[in-house]
């Protein structure tokens, strides 16, 4: 009786187990394989995840549209003088429909000037990513012309030098003597930490129990430089950007962006940054945008839709400045 009592209790169990790992890795099947980071992006082994090509997703905000490259902006135009930009989500142009993002605004202005501007940003990237994801496009541009690196202040410097960001694995370039490494490649879609953070009900218990998540991620190996050996990934990855724009005969221009709360208190990834750029390297050409808006007090809350996405006329104003710190004619 005693073993008929078990058998029927294991039965039960897995009549419930089965159906609900079932439902999670039909979410992933359904979901999470086609929205990796955001509804624009696929998992990518190379960069941890990649705009999709021939995308258009309506959001509340706006449409998102992506050519057959999967850049949010027009096919290339080999015929005109070409712009690339390169950041993240606030280049990319968050929280805005595709006719109000920087690179459309700062396209449409250069236009009678014979130039077309490319938006290579992608949401969630970071300056590893962004030397990537160059690395395999740059090529492309028959008449690069300018490569505009926009730098965030709020978090490009911490998820550099992690191996995760936003749940998912990314990559990771570490030191070894004075060489920079990259670790961690090829990402597999079956990674821990991608199987965690595309799992329904993983993704529930670990916001329900912090031990749970901390379990979760240790056995997922996550993994953060120490600062000061950041400090050195950053550096050597920037002089790669450098480097990559200068052997296709183009200009690199970097806008230091800033978080809205550095306007509060300068925070130390913005310090850190203009130092950088402005005084231990003459050799980058930089836009400080912080310096720009501090001659806007009153319409910060008109220029960013958050703490550190701008809004259409944020766009439009980066685009301006860009624009008069350049002489692109």
């Amino acid at each position: 009786m005693r073993k008929i009592n078990i058998v029927f209790l294991l039965l039960i169990s897995l009549s419930f187990i089965v159906p609900l790992l079932i439902f999670d890795r039909m979410h992933f099947l359904g979901i999470a394989s086609r929205n990796w980071h955001d509804p624009n992006t696929r998992f990518d082994s190379e960069i941890g995840w990649s705009p999709i090509p021939n995308r258009h997703v309506n959001q509340a905000w706006g449409d998102i549209s992506s050519n057959s490259l999967g850049f949010r902006s027009e096919e290339i135009d080999q015929s005109k003088k070409q712009i690339i930009i390169l950041g993240d989500s606030v280049a990319w142009g968050f929280g805005v429909g595709d006719k109000e993002t920087m690179p459309y605004y700062l396209n449409y202005k250069l236009e009678p000037f014979d130039y077309q501007v490319s938006n290579l940003a992608v949401s969630g990237y970071s300056i590893d990513q962004y030397y990537i994801y160059l690395k395999r496009h740059i090529g492309k541009f028959k008449k690069l012309k300018y490569v505009i690196l926009i730098i965030y202040t709020g978090n490009d410097f911490n998820e550099t030098i992690r191996n995760v960001a936003y749940g998912k694995r990314k990559p990771l370039f570490v030191m070894r003597g004075k060489q920079l490494v990259l670790t961690n490649v090829p990402i597999s879609r079956f990674d821990l930490r991608n199987l965690f953070s595309t799992s329904r009900i993983l993704t529930i218990l670990s916001s329900k129990s912090w031990r749970i998540n901390k379990f979760f991620n240790s056995i997922a190996r996550q993994r953060v430089l120490d600062a000061s050996v950041g400090q050195d990934v950053v550096s050597l990855l920037l002089e790669k950007i450098y480097e990559t724009v200068s052997e296709h005969n183009a200009k690199l221009v970097v806008v230091i962006s800033p978080s809205k709360r550095d306007f509060n208190e300068k925070t130390n990834d913005l310090l850190w940054f203009q130092d950088f750029f402005l005084k231990r390297n003459s050799r980058y050409f930089c836009i400080d945008y912080f310096t720009i808006l501090g001659g806007y007090p009153n319409d910060l809350d008109r220029i960013y839709i958050d703490k550190g996405h701008f809004s259409n006329f944020g766009n439009e104003l980066l685009a301006e400045n860009i624009i008069k710190n350049v002489d692109f004619k």
